[in-house]
C-alpha cells in the first residue's frame, strides 16, 4: 500500500492507538512493523490468532507479561566475553526470563483445541529455570546482592559488620570520655573519605590526637579520625574492597550464565514481543467492539453495521470528558453505523447527498477497515461482515469538513489518479476510493472526466467508490449495469444529516430547500430556481420524495418483520396445541373402539349362552323368560347410572405418608391418616401443627416413594421457586464472570424449583460466552445433558439444559 494512501485513510492513527495497549517497548516496536498483507493465508492466520487471543483474554485475563522489558541492549553487551551486567540489568533479565514460565502455567490447564495457534507459539517458547533461580538466589527484588550469593561474600560482610561495630564502640567511648568533652563539637559519628570520624572544635585541633580527614565550610569544625581507630579503619577499607571484588566476581559469573543462554533469550524476547502485540490487538478489539471479518479473494466487500474506529474512540473520549465536566446532551451518544456492499452485482458505487452528510466518512470507513483486516486486525462491525484481499487500495480523499482537515487542488487530484492508473494495470483486485470525483474544475468537464474514469475502472473490474455532487454522474450510473447509486440520508424536517447510507437511491444536494429553511429571502430563492430550471428542480423534488418513500417502506418493513416474528411464535404455539389435541383425540378414539369391541364381545357371549340354554331346555316358557330377563339386565348395565349426590371425591390418589400442599396455608404437610368417610377425611401434619382437611383443600400431591428424602420445607421452597423462576435466562452481552455467576444461581434455583428443562440465551458472538457456559455445565453435577437449540429456536445462540430427576 502507498504511504500516502495509509495517511489519507488515517492508518497511522490506528497504529498510534494500538500502541496504547502494549505492555512494553517491545510491543510498541512490533506495532511499528504492522502493515497490510496481500497473502490471504497469512491474513487468515493473523485474524484467527487475534480471535484466539481475544477469547483467552476474555476467559482467562490475557497472556501474562508482568515484568516484560526491552533488554536487547543488555543482551548485546553480555555477548562480549568479559562483559559485566550490573545487578539492575541482571534483575531485568531475570524478570523477562520468568515470563515464559508464567505463560506455560497460564496455558497448562487449557484445551489445545480451543487455542491451537497460541499453543503453537507457546510450544517453542524457551524457558530458563536455572538462570531465573541463579539470579533470584543472588539478587533481591531491589537489585541488592544477597549474603548467600557466595560463602566468601557472607564471610566478608560478617567481618565488615564486626569491624563497624568495634569502630562505633570505640568512637562512642571517645565521645563519652570527660577529657574530650571540651574538644568535641557535636556528639555524632560521621564519615569522611570512607573513614569514620568525629567532629572536633577548631581551637581544640592541636590538643586532640588524630588524623584530620576534612573541615566544615565555615572552618569551625574539623573531622578527625582518632589515632586509636586508624588501623581499624584501614582494615574496614580493605574488607570493603574485598566485598566489591567478590560482588564483581559474582556478577561476572551471572553474566556468563546470561551469555550461555543468549540465543534462547533473544528468541524468547521476539516471541514475548509477539505476545505483547497479540494482547494489544485483543484489547484494541474489545475497545472498539470489533469482530473477525470473513475473507474472500473475489473482490467482495460487505460491511454490516460498520463504524469508523477513530470516530468511535473520539466519542468514547468525549463521553469520558463530559462525565467529568457535567456532560453535553447535544452531543451524539453513538457512532451511526454504515451498511455497504460492493463487488457482487456491481463494482462501482456513486454516493451523493448534501454536504456534511457523511459521504467522506463512508469512504474512509471502507478503506480503513479493509487495511485493518489485511493487517490481521478485527474490524468494528457486526458478525458476517466480509472483506476482500486487495492487491492495491488507492484513496484520493481531500476535504475541509471531515475527520481530517485537508484541501487539494485539481492538479494534485489528477496527479494522484494518474499514478493510481499506472499501478492498476498489474493488479488483479483493486479498491479505489475517490472523494468528489471531477471536482476543482469546470463542472461539465469534470463530469465528462469522471464518466470516462469510471468506465475505464469498470472495464478492469476495479471496485470503485466515489462521492460527487454532479447530477449527470447520478444519471449516468443509473444507465450502467455495473454501477449503482447511493446516497446519505438527510432529515429535511430538522435539516440535519442522519449519516445513514442508502444503496439504490441517488441523493439530492437540495441547496435551495436548505437555504429556504435557514432564512434566505424568498425572492432570492425564486430567482435561483429560475436560473436552475424547472427540470432540475423537479428532479431534486423527486429525489426527496423518493427518499421519504424509502423511509416509509423501511419503517413498514421493520413493523412487518415484527409481525412475522409474532406470527411465527403464535403458529408454533398453535401447532404444538394442535398436535396435543390430535394425540388426545387418537387416544380417545382408540379407547372408544376398545370399549365397543368389549361390549360386542360380551353381548355375543351372552346371546350364545342364552341360545344354548334355550336349546338345552327345548324352548320352554320359563327358559324364554329367563333369556329375556338376562338381555334386559345386560341392557341396563350399558345405561349410565344417574349420579348420586355425594361428597367431592379427590381428583388424585392420596396415601398415608404422601406430602401435599394445603391451599389456604400455602404450605406443604405430610398425610398422617385418612378416614374412610367424612367431610375432612385427611389428617395432615404441617410443621408442628395437626389439622383436618378435605380433598378439595389440597393439591400438589407428592407420593411418599419419591419424596421420602425431601422435607416439607424443601417442597415449600420448590413450589414458590417454580412460580417465580422462568424456564429461560438471558445473559447476552454480559462479561463472562458476571454471566457465569448469574447462570450458576439460576441453575440452582431452576433445579430447586423442579423445572426439568431450561434454556440459556447466550447469543452467538465470538463463541466465548457459549464455551464458558458449556464448561460450567460440564462440571455441574445436577445436569444430565445440554445441547444447542434447534435452528428455529435460536440455534448456536441458545443452549437447552436438562436436569437429573
Amino acid at each position: 500500500m502507498l504511504s500516502s494512501v495509509e495517511q489519507a485513510l488515517e492508518y497511522d492513527k490506528i497504529r498510534a492507538l494500538l500502541k496504547k495497549y502494549t505492555a512494553s517497548q517491545l510491543g510498541t516496536a512490533r506495532v511499528d512493523t504492522l502493515e497490510p498483507s496481500t497473502d490471504v493465508d497469512k491474513v487468515r492466520y493473523l485474524l484467527t490468532l487475534c480471535s484466539e487471543t481475544k477469547i483467552f483474554h476474555q476467559l482467562h485475563g490475557g497472556i501474562p507479561l508482568n515484568g516484560l522489558k526491552d533488554i536487547r541492549k543488555s543482551l548485546t553487551h553480555a555477548a562480549k566475553v568479559g562483559a559485566l551486567l550490573n545487578a539492575e540489568e541482571l534483575l531485568d533479565v531475570r524478570k523477562v526470563a520468568q515470563i515464559p514460565v508464567d505463560i506455560y502455567r497460564a496455558f497448562e490447564k487449557r484445551d489445545r483445541e480451543d487455542f491451537p495457534n497460541l499453543f503453537a507459539i507457546v510450544d517453542v517458547l524457551p524457558v530458563f529455570p536455572d538462570l531465573v533461580e541463579a539470579i533470584s538466589y543472588c539478587i533481591d527484588a531491589e537489585g541488592v546482592l544477597l549474603d548467600r550469593a557466595s560463602p566468601e561474600l557472607r564471610a566478608i560482610r560478617r567481618k565488615l559488620s564486626r569491624l563497624r561495630e568495634n569502630i562505633h564502640q570505640k568512637l562512642e567511648a571517645t565521645l563519652r570520655s570527660p577529657e574530650h568533652q571540651k574538644a568535641i563539637q557535636e556528639q555524632v559519628i560521621t564519615s569522611r573519605n570512607n573513614r569514620y570520624v568525629i567532629p572536633i572544635k577548631q581551637e581544640a585541633r592541636s590538643s586532640f590526637r588524630g588524623v584530620v580527614q576534612g573541615q566544615s565550610t565555615s572552618g569551625a569544625t574539623f573531622f578527625v579520625e582518632p589515632l586509636d581507630i586508624v588501623q581499624m579503619n584501614n582494615e574496614l577499607h580493605e574488607a570493603a574492597e574485598a566485598e566489591q571484588r567478590e560482588i564483581r566476581r559474582i556478577l561476572l559469573e551471572l553474566t556468563d550464565r546470561v551469555r550461555d543462554n543468549l540465543h534462547q533469550l533473544e528468541l524468547s524476547l521476539d516471541l514475548l514481543a509477539e505476545f505483547d502485540f497479540l494482547n494489544a490487538k485483543a484489547r484494541f478489539s474489545f475497545a472498539i467492539d470489533a469482530v473477525e471479518p470473513k475473507l474472500n479473494t473475489r473482490g467482495v466487500v460487505k460491511l454490516i453495521e460498520a463504524r469508523h474506529p477513530l470516530l468511535e474512540f473520539h466519542l468514547q473520549n468525549q463521553r469520558k470528558s463530559d462525565a467529568n465536566s457535567g456532560g453535553d446532551e447535544s452531543l451524539p451518544t453513538h457512532v451511526v453505523p454504515t451498511n455497504i456492499h460492493i463487488g457482487k452485482g456491481f463494482n462501482t458505487l456513486i454516493i451523493t447527498g448534501p454536504n456534511t452528510g457523511g459521504k467522506t466518512v463512508v469512504l474512509k470507513t471502507v478503506g480503513l477497515l479493509a487495511l485493518m483486516a489485511q493487517s490481521g486486525l478485527h474490524i468494528p462491525a457486526e458478525h458476517g461482515s466480509q472483506v476482500a484481499i486487495f492487491d492495491h487500495i488507492f484513496a484520493d480523499i481531500g476535504d475541509d469538513q471531515g475527520i481530517e482537515q485537508s484541501l487539494s487542488t485539481f492538479s494534485s487530484h489528477i496527479t494522484k489518479i494518474a499514478e493510481m492508473l499506472r499501478k492498476i494495470e498489474d493488479a488483479e483486485y483493486t479498491l479505489v476510493l475517490l472523494d468528489e470525483i471531477g471536482a476543482g474544475t469546470d463542472p461539465s468537464e469534470g463530469t465528462a472526466l469522471g464518466m470516462a474514469l469510471l468506465d475505464w475502472l469498470g472495464d478492469r473490474q476495479v471496485n470503485t467508490i466515489v462521492t460527487t455532487h454532479y447530477g449527470a454522474l447520478k444519471a449516468y450510473a443509473h444507465t450502467q449495469e455495473s454501477m449503482e447509486n447511493a446516497s446519505m440520508e438527510f432529515d429535511w424536517a430538522t435539516l440535519r444529516p442522519t449519516y445513514r447510507l442508502q444503496i439504490g437511491i441517488p441523493g439530492s444536494s437540495n441547496a435551495i430547500k436548505i437555504a429556504s429553511q435557514l432564512g434566505i429571502p424568498s425572492d432570492i430563492l425564486d430567482e435561483a430556481q429560475t436560473h436552475l430550471g424547472n427540470n432540475n428542480v423537479a428532479v431534486e423534488d423527486l429525489l426527496v420524495r423518493l427518499q421519504q418513500t424509502q423511509d416509509e417502506l423501511e419503517t413498514e418493513r421493520a413493523l412487518l418483520q415484527e409481525k412475522i416474528q409474532e406470527a411465527e411464535v403464535a403458529s408454533e404455539k398453535h401447532t404444538h396445541l394442535l398436535q396435543t389435541l390430535e394425540t388426545e383425540r387418537s387416544a380417545l378414539k382408540q379407547q372408544s373402539e376398545n370399549e365397543a369391541r368389549d361390549i360386542v364381545a360380551n353381548a355375543r357371549r351372552t346371546i350364545e349362552k342364552l341360545v344354548a340354554d334355550i336349546r338345552r331346555q327345548q324352548a320352554s316358557k320359563a327358559s324364554i323368560r329367563n333369556a329375556f330377563s338376562e338381555i334386559e339386565a345386560a341392557k341396563k348395565s350399558l345405561k349410565k347410572e344417574p349420579r348420586k349426590k355425594q361428597t367431592k371425591q379427590p381428583k388424585f390418589k392420596v396415601n398415608v405418608g404422601d406430602k401435599v400442599r394445603v391451599k389456604k396455608l400455602n404450605r406443604f404437610g405430610e398425610v398422617m391418616a385418612i378416614k374412610p368417610r367424612g367431610k375432612t377425611p385427611l389428617q395432615i401434619l404441617v410443621g408442628n401443627m395437626q389439622m383436618q382437611a378435605a380433598y378439595h383443600e389440597i393439591d400438589s400431591v407428592h407420593p411418599k416413594q419419591k419424596t421420602s428424602n425431601l422435607s416439607t420445607s424443601v417442597l415449600d421452597i420448590q413450589y414458590n421457586k417454580s412460580n417465580t423462576i422462568s424456564s429461560e435466562i438471558n445473559i447476552r452481552g454480559m462479561f463472562v464472570k458476571e454471566a457465569l455467576d448469574l447462570t450458576d444461581k439460576y441453575l440452582d434455583d431452576a433445579y430447586l424449583a423442579g423445572i426439568p428443562t431450561v434454556r440459556i440465551l447466550h447469543g452467538k458472538g465470538t463463541g466465548a460466552l457459549r464455551k464458558a457456559v458449556h464448561d460450567e455445565l460440564r462440571e455441574n453435577s445436577r445436569v444430565t445433558k445440554y445441547q444447542l437449540a434447534p435452528l428455529s429456536q435460536g440455534g448456536e445462540g441458545v443452549t437447552v439444559v436438562t436436569f437429573k430427576e
